[in-house]
């Protein structure tokens, strides 16, 4: 039986409290480690300015960290990594943390969090946005529309004639087509956006320069920086860019941080053989995407690694980093 993800967090939730997810543990005593994906830690003041979806409460964050060093095994990817490439797979409760795209706050309200209580992270870094203190799309998106002063669009070569975003429709038809464009199209676009629905003010800049993640090495040398593509690009989509944009990210981050690249994100979890096999070629050690199943072990793809969307409920982070996840919900006939 399918359920949604609403339905998937209430059951988890019953599962983790009942002890149902325990007495799995025992019975069926699983192995491997999940990886745990994070965005922004953005304090409240810059809140309206990113995609809800990208956000988590620097208070809850800290609360889950807190958890993670008390009740978990917690590993850096480089050492997940390695277990994999020897052929071990973790013990149950092992977990990396990583972070996608580059927000400041990883610099200013994640890493001393993470440093209090010495856990190692990987942030996956998009290099362009750091060179032009670019805004993901999605935040831009999320401001225009929250903050405009207008609310009628006309984007003919989009099909939108005269369209409200006040239109769930309409922003989902936006969404869609800005974050699957090259990157040229989609500045364009943004800009024309920008235009048309004049919003009030101008957000902070959000992502981190190159000063910012230089410090971030130096400060905390538990933080590793891996690359997500120079112009966070569907790479599925546009497969003629994709050499381009996974070799030219390892070359930003040598030329800027003098780091050899290890650990790559592919945009939106979004791989296939042709984009794995380039990723292969240009020297990375691993590549996080999406896949299934979670669990991470000596059978798991380096080149397609899977990743859990950190919850925000500390129920879900502790069902869906225990040896419970997802192996009791299938048990219970649920997927």
């Amino acid at each position: 039986m399918t359920i949604g993800s609403l339905g998937r967090a209430a059951l988890g939730a019953a599962v983790h409290w009942s002890g149902a997810g325990r007495a799995f543990e025992i019975a069926a005593r699983p192995a491997g480690a999940i990886i745990l994906m994070y965005h922004s830690v953005a304090p409240d003041e810059a809140a309206r300015y990113i995609e809800p979806e990208n956000r988590i409460h620097p208070g809850v964050f800290e609360r889950q960290m807190a958890f993670l060093a008390a009740h978990r095994r917690v590993v850096a990817l480089s050492e997940l990594v390695a277990e994999v490439a020897a052929g071990r797979t973790p013990p149950a409760g092992t977990v990396c943390i990583t972070f996608d795209d580059g927000y400041r706050d990883n610099l200013t309200v994640a890493a001393p969090i993470l440093e209090k209580y010495r856990l190692p992270a990987t942030l996956f870094v998009v290099t362009g946005y750091v060179e032009r203190a670019e805004a993901q799309p999605t935040d831009m998106l999320h401001w225009l529309f929250t903050r405009a002063t207008l609310h009628t669009l006309a984007l003919p070569m989009l099909g939108l004639h005269r369209a409200n975003v006040r239109s769930r429709a309409a922003r989902a038809a936006l969404h869609a087509h800005v974050l699957e464009s090259e990157h040229a199209h989609r500045v364009e676009l943004l800009a024309e956006i920008q235009r048309q629905l004049a919003p009030a003010g101008k957000p902070p800049r959000l992502g981190l320069d190159w000063d910012e993640a230089h410090r971030l090495l130096r400060r905390y040398p538990l933080f590793e920086i891996g690359g997500h593509t120079r112009d966070h690009l569907d790479l599925t989509k546009h497969r003629g860019e994709a050499r381009a944009q996974i070799d030219g990210c390892a070359e930003d981050l040598r030329r800027e941080l003098g780091i050899e690249p290890r650990h790559f994100s592919y945009p939106y979890a979004r791989w296939c053989a042709e984009t794995r096999a380039a990723v292969i070629a240009s020297g990375w050690a691993s590549a996080v995407g999406a896949g299934a199943p979670p669990r991470i072990g000596a059978d798991s793809d380096r080149y397609a690694l899977p990743r859990v969307e950190a919850p925000r409920r500390m129920t879900q982070l502790a069902f869906k980093t225990s040896g419970a996840y997802p192996g009791a919900l299938s048990l219970l006939g649920f997927s």
